[in-house]
């Protein structure tokens, strides 16, 4: 039980907070990856959307009948590329926001 629990704290109704057990051994740094999975995720979201754009892309030149699908590739890869790039973009960790401006 001692490996699964690192700390035991009672609150009272008062709001008052009392630390009844804490374990011995050190707490090993956990590093956070929080940043970095966010950033795969949109990666991930981004590749996702220029699929999807490009296969929508794709279904609307082969509607136009013929081998007008095969002439519109490389320019619809190209446009689904672009907002794809554009969507990681707007999910760089390194992106300065607003409130970090001050």
């Amino acid at each position: 039980m001692e490996k699964l629990v690192r700390r035991v704290t009672r609150v009272e109704r008062s709001g008052d907070a009392k630390v009844i057990y804490k374990s011995e051994e050190d707490d090993e740094e956990i590093p956070h990856f929080h940043r970095l999975e966010q950033s795969v995720r949109h990666m991930l979201k981004a590749q996702l959307l220029a699929a999807q754009e490009a296969y929508q892309r794709h279904i609307e030149s082969a509607d136009k009948g013929g081998n007008a699908w095969l002439q519109d590739a490389p320019r619809n890869f190209m446009k689904a590329r672009r907002k794809a790039l554009k969507e990681m973009r707007n999910a760089s960790p390194f992106e300065l926001k607003k409130d970090d401006e001050d």
